[in-house]
């Protein structure tokens, strides 16, 4: 029994690792099938659809009360979402290879998972991405004090197996391991994030309320009316093992992040070989011979970009070139220019509103467009008249 109310009451600090996973899953085209293993309550499921609004997503969720909060944060049926275990799994239901497969914080209580994953990987595409974060806490007094608490309670007996269903994680060497025998190119990491819990000093013991909502979670379902045996010395000790400071309580919590991608054959190679494009240096658009003025007054200007000096031996032919962050764009002198109206440039920025808001008030006509769900974006043309897209960043 999963408490979704309770497990999100620290919904930002559990999120982060899953935003951090995420960063490392750069498929090079927007994937078509998009599998969240353990979804939990959804909103971290629902992220992965809006990133990739084109994909078919499934949420896989064993819990009942999770998979009811996620299908009522989900009114528009933007997720698949499936009741079932990560052991009964299988991907060849899908009907299609699976381009990313994401499981956060869930396969720590799958004790067969590192025999699962390999099976799993067989489903992936043939350019897919495999990624994985679990806690690597057992160690921490958390969990420890957990064990001694049970060991030392008159159930211990039933106690003690329900505390070892969690100790399935491996370590991040067995991890990489495991993906490059699976033909992945694994990259694998730990992290010890340092959560600064109540800095308000709202709750009484927030360590306590961490770990009700997930290790703790089969000790209490288990022990039902007579938890609070468990719970006073354990509260007792969490309190002396995690002191509260001026500023909140500091809880430390390790974790391990695996992410493998397979490389598709290149052209004439094998799998495994560096892919033919690996990236976009730049875009380019033309003007008018003249009209260098109203480029810089577009891209300069409005947008904010810093002009780049061309190189000596180009910079007769005319035009300017731009640049701000990797985004660069080059404009050209065209013999007898026309603007480009379907072929444009789509730049990502930090406030789509303010860039609205300057564009207006240099006199270019803005259109907003929510065809793409979850996406922010807006149409204008520069000083040239060529057709210009702006991208709120994720």
């Amino acid at each position: 029994m999963w408490d979704p109310q309770q497990y999100s009451r620290f919904a930002d600090e559990r999120s982060r690792p899953f935003w951090d996973l995420l960063a490392r899953v750069r498929p090079a085209e927007p994937p078509r099938l998009v599998v969240d293993l353990g979804c939990g309550d959804g909103p971290l499921t629902l992220a992965l659809a809006r990133r990739w609004p084109q994909a078919r997503v499934v949420g896989l969720d064993p819990s009942p009360q999770m998979l009811a909060r996620a299908r009522e944060l989900d009114p528009d049926g933007l997720v698949e979402w499936v009741d079932g275990r990560a052991e009964d799994w299988d991907p060849a239901t899908l009907g299609a290879p699976v381009d990313v497969l994401v499981t956060n914080a869930a396969l720590q209580w799958v004790p067969t998972h590192r025999d699962l994953i390999p099976r799993w990987l067989e489903h992936l595409s043939a350019t897919g991405w495999f990624a994985m974060q679990v806690p690597a806490n057992l160690d921490a007094p958390s969990h420890v004090v957990m064990r001694e608490v049970a060991a030392e309670h008159p159930r211990a007996t039933e106690l003690r197996p329900l505390l070892d269903r969690s100790r399935a994680t491996a370590t991040a060497g067995e991890y990489a391991a495991l993906l490059a025998a699976a033909g992945l190119e694994p990259d694998v990491w730990e992290t010890a994030y340092l959560h600064i819990l109540d800095p308000a000093g709202a709750q009484q013991d927030p360590v306590l309320d961490w770990v009700r909502g997930t290790g703790l979670r089969p000790v209490l379902e288990a022990l039902g009316e007579d938890a609070e045996s468990f719970l006073a010395p354990y509260r007792e000790r969490l309190r002396q093992a995690y002191p509260r400071e001026p500023y909140g309580v500091p809880f430390s919590f390790r974790r391990i992040f695996a992410v493998g991608h397979r490389r598709a054959a290149a052209m004439g190679g094998s799998v495994g070989a560096e892919p033919l494009v690996t990236g976009l240096d730049h875009v380019q658009v033309s003007c008018a011979a003249g009209d260098e003025g109203r480029a810089r007054a577009f891209y300069g200007e409005v947008l904010g970009m810093e002009e780049v000096p061309k190189p000596e031996r180009l910079a007769a032919r005319g035009g300017c070139w731009f640049r701000s962050g990797s985004a660069q764009v080059h404009v050209g002198v065209e013999p007898g220019f026309a603007p480009a109206r379907k072929a444009h440039p789509c730049l990502v920025v930090t406030d789509l509103d303010r860039a609205a808001d300057r564009l207006l008030a240099a006199g270019h006509e803005v259109v907003r467009d929510d065809a793409i769900p979850g996406v922010r974006r807006l149409h204008t043309h520069d000083g040239s008249g060529n057709r210009v897209e702006l991208q709120q960043a994720p």
